[in-house]
């Protein structure tokens, strides 16, 4: 079906990217894990290790805290938004 690998690589990084973009455009502005009482930016390194079934969405940095978290000191989100 594909030519080489460089089709194949090309292919997933144009759906990577889109699924990033998607992510980026939803409804909410920081993200936890089930299993860690701490909020990071979608962005950060941390936060990408989140498995999918242990993420948790947060609209604001007060929607994070009055749930018991605190913010990534990698990141550093606001503590105020």
């Amino acid at each position: 079906m594909f030519k080489s690998k460089k089709s194949l690589l090309a292919i997933f990084l144009v759906v990577a990217f889109m699924a990033v973009a998607v992510a980026l455009a939803l409804d909410y502005k920081y993200v936890g894990s089930k299993n860690s009482n701490i909020y990071h930016y979608p962005t950060c390194r941390a936060a990408k290790r989140i498995k999918p079934e242990n993420l948790v969405t947060f609209t604001s940095a007060k929607d994070a805290q009055e749930k018991g978290y605190r913010p990534c000191k990698v990141c550093k989100p606001p503590i105020n938004d």
